[in-house]
């Protein structure tokens, strides 16, 4: 396999980030879209992290900010004040699902496919959907919910999760059961 020396492979990759030259009609082409295969990433709000994760696939849209990933994976860190859970296992949750699509600048994200949330504290929160806002740490979704936990099962219709004190409403049809074996 040749080898391009540093200089090189520099001149490639800047001239694959400069914007496109206009063409005749006068107007300017949209960047290019990136693509990432095996993604990793984390997201800030000043020093603290709020946001990490990967995905298999990750397209960026440099006009407007989109982005969209497959089979991705998110964790959301334990918002201030959230307590250990069970046998000292961090608090926190992980999201993921085969499509995820978001906005870096609106901050806001759909799972779809097949969202699965999972807790530090063991329980298991599956929906065909959700939507996450980071601006209010809160994840919802309105296509039904089931949740299993250590000693009890839920159904019901919706559901808002604040990811920042990782408390959960269930709302619509509710059906619990308590002391059910995983």
């Amino acid at each position: 396999m040749p080898r391009l020396p540093a200089a090189s492979l520099a001149v490639l990759l800047l001239s694959a980030c400069t914007p496109r030259p206009r063409e005749a009609g006068g107007e300017e082409q949209p960047p290019p879209q990136v693509v990432l295969y095996g993604a990793r990433m984390e997201s800030y709000q000043g020093e603290t992290l709020t946001l990490s994760g990967t995905a298999e696939r990750l397209t960026y849209q440099r006009a407007g900010g989109d982005v969209q990933g497959t089979r991705a994976v998110l964790k959301v860190p334990p918002g201030q004040g959230v307590s250990k859970g069970p046998a000292g296992t961090s608090g926190g949750m992980v999201v993921s699902a085969p499509n995820m699509e978001g906005n870096l600048a609106s901050k806001q994200l759909v799972a779809s496919g097949g969202a699965v949330i999972r807790t530090g504290e063991g329980m298991v929160i599956e929906t065909p959907r959700l939507t996450y806002d980071a601006n209010t740490a809160q994840a919802r979704g309105n296509e039904g919910v089931t949740v299993k936990g250590p000693d009890y099962r839920l159904r019901a219709d919706r559901f808002e999760v604040s990811t920042q004190d990782e408390t959960f409403i269930f709302e619509g049809s509710v059906e619990t059961e308590l002391g059910a074996a995983e």
